[in-house]
């Protein structure tokens, strides 16, 4: 599942309430909601990018 925010992501600026994060060689940027870092599963898949990369 996905969130497009078109103007966020596209932004320089990050919003208050959220970070960016940059994946791949390419540097794709994803602006994610801080209140994501409270779920289980998003720790898990942070967790296991660590271990990878």
């Amino acid at each position: 599942m996905a969130i497009r925010m078109p103007r966020i992501v596209s932004s320089k600026k990050v919003p208050k309430g959220y970070f960016a994060v940059y994946v791949g060689e390419n540097q794709k940027r994803f602006v994610i909601p801080v209140s994501f870092l409270n779920q289980t599963l998003f720790q898990d898949l942070l967790g296991k990018s660590e271990e990878e990369f």
